[in-house]
């Protein structure tokens, strides 16, 4: 059985509040939403892949794209403000692929904090 571990509450906190590491996933959702492929799944397993050198499991995968598709929700609604997450200057956004929205980048956003500080990401046996 496989064993799960954390971080520690002073690392995941520092993850999902430093700057930097904002900016780190906004530059993953971005190169992400470019490269990754042509759909969610596609660009989940090579985000997932950059972050720790393998591909998702099939709970991992299915964990994932289920927050996906509830942050794009999210963001979808009118008094969202994607851009907020999404980009460094709200007022000056980054250039989107083709169909894809200010809700998709902010949802994947979200989802490249979490990869981001998985333990598998941040620590290496």
């Amino acid at each position: 059985m496989r064993r799960t571990r954390s971080n520690t509450p002073l690392q995941a906190l520092a993850g999902l509040n430093e700057p930097l590491f904002l900016e780190c996933a906004r530059a993953l959702a971005q190169r992400t939403l470019r490269e990754g492929g042509a759909d969610d799944s596609q660009r989940l397993v090579s985000a997932f892949r950059n972050c720790v050198s393998r591909t998702p499991t099939e709970r991992e995968q299915r964990v994932l794209l289920a927050l996906l598709e509830k942050e794009t929700a999210r963001f979808s609604a009118t008094e969202a403000k994607p851009w907020d997450l999404a980009a460094d200057d709200p007022a000056n956004p980054p250039r989107l692929p083709a169909n894809v929205t200010p809700a998709q980048a902010a949802a994947w956003t979200t989802v490249a904090r979490v990869l981001l500080n998985l333990d598998e990401t941040i620590s290496k046996d």
